[in-house]
């Protein structure tokens, strides 16, 4: 099954926004940017999360919502993480990427592979929400 997750990440020093993926979850994302910078809109949904890829022009910022992630990026941003991400999906290792951000954080770090288990730093509540409700 495949791994794509949007994470907090505090492993660098400071904080910043972590996407965890396994090789496949990264062809999906890899699918959406490339389809964001060719038409200027990707959407896609992976674990009851909408995620929006946009085109615009100086952006590079990501966007956290109620089970949604708007990804923005200029055409240069988007144009490193399809050179990124395809570098890593033919390395078959372990591997990671930083992509600068204007907002909410520095730095994104896009990784394959490396963190099997769940980090330390939590997680978004507004893209994973606890169900506390019980049925019986």
């Amino acid at each position: 099954m495949a791994k794509l997750r949007v994470e907090p990440f505090e492993n660098i020093g400071y904080p910043a926004i972590l996407l965890n993926t396994d090789h496949e979850g990264l062809g999906i994302f890899l699918t959406a940017v490339s389809k964001a910078y060719e038409s200027g809109e990707a959407t896609f949904q992976f674990d009851k999360i909408t995620h929006q890829v946009l085109l615009q022009s100086g952006a590079a910022d990501i966007e956290l919502g109620a089970q949604k992630v708007i990804w923005r990026f200029d055409a240069d941003a988007l144009s490193e993480i399809i050179e990124f991400v395809k570098s890593m999906i033919e390395n078959s290792r372990p591997s990671h990427q930083y992509i600068d951000l204007n907002g909410p954080v520095e730095e994104l770090v896009i990784s394959v592979d490396e963190y099997q288990h769940p980090l330390n730093y939590g997680e978004f509540s507004q893209l994973y929400p606890t169900d506390v409700t019980s049925e019986g």
